[in-house]
């Protein structure tokens, strides 16, 4: 069940979810009242099939919610205009005071997840190898005292003909390590993580280099952010969800929602 809470009688709230399925067959969408005196309204459904090559860890028959999808490194403020397949929503990240954008050259194999190339073409780099890079992440309201997250990071390297050095970088979130990458020239790496357990409104990830010797600071071009949403009965006297056919084993649907409080 996913809880849509809106701040004034003129938001606009959009929601995508992801939800996998090992079959194609039909998918329920149902808008139920939480409250009294709420009468259940939806502006628009997009509903986009996808292959079964995104987001592989994300389990079967589960949906899961889009807390953030950030492209780093680019000018622009607000929603960017890519070049995605899947026509998936990303934002422009802010980049942290010991940050500098810079410009890299991006992997066009097809990564894990088709992040679109746009995306990858810019990152951010920490001004020194001493200097970590911190990103925060706000998650929506849980009736749990935890929420489990599934976390993508992608790393393209700056080319630079004339030294061929790794860098190697840690990965933290909460101060917990998670994961050790090693970037490549010319190639995206992708880190999955999940199960993630988040407690609080508020996670920090935090990039450090892990090989100081190599005098390369951390980077990172891009990242999403979901939460594992928990599945409820249906609703009492309801006259039943509407249907929508794919054939697809994983659906992404942006869900537009423009509720009136007058």
């Amino acid at each position: 069940m996913l809880s849509v809470e809106p701040a004034s009688a003129t938001d606009i709230i959009m929601e995508e979810l992801v939800y996998t399925s090992e079959r194609s067959g039909f998918m329920n969408l149902c808008l139920a009242q939480r409250k009294d005196g709420g009468v259940p309204f939806i502006s628009s459904i997009q509903a986009v099939p996808t292959g079964d090559d995104l987001y592989s860890k994300m389990e079967s028959n589960e949906t899961f919610r889009l807390v953030a999808r950030i492209s780093y490194g680019v000018d622009e403020d607000g929603i960017l205009s890519t070049d995605d397949d899947y026509e998936r929503i990303w934002t422009s990240g802010k980049t942290p005071p010991n940050c500098n954008n810079v410009g890299v050259t991006p992997d066009f194999e097809s990564p894990e997840n088709d992040p679109p190339p746009s995306v990858l073409e810019e990152a951010i780099e920490s001004v020194n190898v001493s200097s970590p890079i911190i990103l925060t992440v706000d998650f929506p309201k849980s009736s749990s005292s935890s929420q489990s997250a599934y976390f993508v990071l992608y790393f393209t390297e700056v080319e630079d003909l004339f030294d061929q050095k790794n860098r190697t970088i840690n990965i933290f979130i909460d101060s917990v390590l998670m994961s050790t990458i090693t970037t490549t020239v010319l190639k995206c790496t992708v880190v999955t993580l999940f199960p993630v357990d988040v407690r609080g409104s508020t996670a920090k990830v935090t990039l450090a280099a892990a090989n100081s010797s190599a005098n390369l600071p951390p980077l990172i071009s891009a990242m999403e952010v979901f939460t594992k949403v928990i599945a409820t009965g249906g609703v009492a006297g309801s006259n039943g969800p509407s249907q929508f056919t794919f054939l697809s084993s994983i659906l992404m649907i942006c869900v537009s929602v423009l509720v009136n409080l007058l």
